[in-house]
């Protein structure tokens, strides 16, 4: 693509055959890591103002208004726009690749489990799990 002039001035939509939420990503995610990760939904007119003051308050960049704004943009996709097929590039879906990027991010107990079977998973969605943290 970079170097095939037939692209330059052309919009190209690179996205995989799934639309996801950020909740559905987060909850991939937790999946993968096998840590369940507490989610808090924040409106972004209160979200912006503490982006701000967290970057005041520490010398790295973690978050910022600009963040905070695009995280709640709902990208819609162009019709017209060229997409991974038109490149000759079959998307993978997301979920057949967590494991290879998320395995770093697992605690030292599960790092060597191998990604759940497809079995596994259908036997997962059968039974509801409570969890008596008292």
């Amino acid at each position: 693509m970079a170097e095939d002039d037939t692209t330059a001035s052309e919009t190209y939509e690179l996205h995989g055959p799934k639309n996801y939420s950020m909740a559905e990503i987060a909850e991939l995610v937790d999946k993968e890591i096998v840590k369940r990760r507490r989610h808090i939904n924040v409106p972004a007119r209160a979200l912006k103002p503490l982006a701000d003051m967290y970057n005041r308050l520490i010398w790295w960049s973690e978050t910022s208004s600009d963040s905070v704004t695009r995280e709640f943009i709902d990208q819609t996709i162009d019709p017209k726009a060229k997409t991974f097929k038109d490149l000759g590039i079959e998307p993978g879906a997301l979920a057949n690749l967590t494991f290879q990027y998320l395995q770093g991010y697992r605690s030292e107990d599960y790092y060597d489990l191998p990604p759940a079977t497809e079995r596994e998973k259908r036997e997962e969605r059968k039974y509801v799990h409570i969890i008596d943290d008292q």
